[in-house]
């Protein structure tokens, strides 16, 4: 349930939990302050009071929001992390953005940005206990994803933590979902499609990619000449020789 935020900054023990894992009421109030600066309406609570967290890593966690009749996610600084602007991570999540990567970034101030609550799964998670009759649908999704780190490749985005995707990418009803750009950078050798490749072939799903879906690895010569060129019709090559499919050219259009 929804705390409006004039009430959270009213209720002391429900205030602390914006600042973790340390309560401190002046971090907590700058938050509440970015909040409001984000059009945020309110924060939810469970039933016995405790703050909803839909996510928590070493830099951030991530909380359910309300903000103009939706339920958002707010992804906060932990008080514990050196870097409290998010300014950073939140100018590589917009240009992700401009390029149909990421969920929706609704905005930033200070210690935290809002963006669109994505329901999904971790990728591995779902392939590692794929039924036989969901095999399409998961080549579909990973051809999806391999567009999406394509077009980050050719913006010269980075992600920089794509060789665990189990943290960072989600299965959901709209395909793939690239999630956390806090480590991304603007680089000339981008390797985004290599660092997914590597994840498919090297990682905790190998045996599902090569055995249950027929995979194969696209040989060093042709990665080479992609890291090169960074073309479509290599890209495309590329794509083929992975899932054994032609790849339509059309790719996810930007966030308005």
């Amino acid at each position: 349930m929804p705390v409006s935020l004039s009430e959270l900054e009213r209720d002391e023990p429900r205030l602390l939990q914006l600042s973790y894992p340390r309560p401190d009421s002046s971090y907590a109030l700058t938050i509440l302050g970015s909040l409001r600066q984000l059009d945020v309406d309110g924060v939810c609570f469970d039933p016995m009071g405790k703050i909803v967290m839909v996510g928590k890593g070493f830099r951030n966690i991530v909380v359910a929001c309300m903000r103009r009749g939706e339920i958002v996610a707010a992804k906060i600084r932990r008080i514990d992390y050196v870097v409290k602007d998010a300014a950073r991570e939140a100018a590589m999540f917009r240009m992700a953005n401009e390029v149909g990567v990421g969920p929706r970034l609704l905005g930033s101030h200070g210690p935290a940005l809002v963006m669109e609550l994505i329901d999904g799964e971790d990728l591995t998670s779902w392939l590692l206990r794929l039924p036989k009759n969901e095999r399409e649908e998961a080549l579909i999704v990973l051809s999806d994803l391999l567009k999406q780190c394509f077009m980050l490749d050719r913006a010269g985005i980075n992600h920089d933590e794509l060789s665990d995707a189990s943290k960072h990418v989600l299965r959901t009803d709209r395909g793939a979902i690239i999630l956390d750009f806090g480590s991304a950078r603007i680089t000339n050798r981008p390797s985004n499609l290599t660092s997914i490749i590597n994840y498919l072939f090297h990682g905790p799903i190998r045996q599902v990619s090569l055995e249950t879906l027929g995979m194969r690895k696209p040989p060093n010569e042709l990665l080479r000449r992609y890291k090169s060129l960074l073309s479509w019709d290599v890209f495309e090559e590329i794509h083929r020789a992975v899932l054994g499919l032609r790849c339509r050219r059309e790719v996810r259009n930007s966030y308005p």
